[in-house]
């Protein structure tokens, strides 16, 4: 299994705990914060993070990895919870500013913290966010919509569906080594999914991501990506969309083109939605340019 040449660390918050994997020098300020996509973890990503040579802190969101903060999938229509926790973990634990970093699921969390923590991110950079249409926000209003969207939308129906219990680590990892969205993985990379992921169970291992609450989340879009993306910086601000399986339409990244600025948006011709777990090193890439360009304060 991965070597750990990573810290993990339980962080109080009001209502549990969030866990972090600390990558880098440890004595160091933190340079930057990652978030994962929906049904991933902190450590999904130690293959990108550990090439950056700073500090970096990579958190398991409520619901997911290690983190023991409480959720709830009939109730949840929005990305609001995933950003109040992420605010409450900078004000309380980091000090100074910092990139602040997403994948999916995290692209969005991340992007929504910019209003309230205006001053502290020095830089963005997120992975194939998805955005729906501005004109589906109403659609949210309308009693059991949520509840449609997850028995509908095919990707929420099918984590719905998902196996959650497994003999052994090594089994998870024999049934999901090159099928679904992990076909493309690195074994590397799809070992250090299942060690963030999963969690002993009796004699068992289960996915630490309840299968319901991964489903509730893919519909929950009632949040205002546009509105929050005002309050990104935008001399150190990118967005990298796949071309392959995006979770977003060429009406929204034009919107957010006309948000963050046209050069500040692009597409990478033949990548995947998982682009930052199977090309880890493009992700580094761009993760270590908006630390070059970020003017930190310390």
């Amino acid at each position: 299994m991965t070597k750990f040449n990573f810290e993990r660390r339980a962080y109080t918050l009001k209502d549990g705990s969030i866990s972090a994997c600390h990558f880098g020098d440890r004595e160091k300020p933190v340079r930057l914060i990652l978030l994962h996509a929906n049904g991933f973890n902190a450590q999904s990503y130690r293959a990108v993070l550990e090439k950056l040579n700073v500090h970096s802190v990579a958190l398991d969101l409520r619901g997911h990895g290690f983190s023991t903060l409480p959720y709830d999938p009939k109730t949840i229509r929005n990305f609001h919870q995933f950003r109040d926790d992420v605010v409450e973990f900078v004000d309380r634990y980091v000090e100074g500013d910092f990139v602040l970093s997403g994948h999916s699921l995290g692209a969005c969390a991340a992007m929504l913290c910019g209003p309230q923590l205006i001053g502290r991110i020095k830089g963005y950079v997120g992975f194939d966010p998805p955005i729906m249409p501005q004109w589906m926000r109403p659609f949210y209003f309308i009693p059991g919509w949520t509840e449609m969207l997850q028995k509908r939308l095919p990707i929420a129906a099918a984590a719905g569906r998902r196996r959650a219990e497994f003999e052994s680590l090594q089994a998870a990892f024999e049934r999901y080594r090159g099928r679904g969205v992990f076909k493309n993985f690195s074994d590397e990379v799809l070992r250090d999914y299942l060690e963030g992921g999963l969690k002993a169970d009796g004699d068992k291992m289960k996915l630490a991501c309840d299968p319901k609450w991964e489903q509730a989340i893919f519909p929950a879009h009632h949040h205002n990506l546009f509105k929050a993306a005002k309050s990104l910086p935008r001399e150190n601000c990118k967005v990298y969309f796949a071309t392959i399986g995006a979770p977003n339409t060429p009406l929204s990244r034009e919107r957010m083109r006309g948000v963050i600025g046209k050069k500040n948006v692009v597409r990478q011709q033949g990548f995947e939605h998982m682009f930052p777990l199977n090309k880890p090193n493009f992700a580094a890439e761009v993760l270590q340019g908006a630390i070059k360009r970020a003017q930190f304060d310390r």
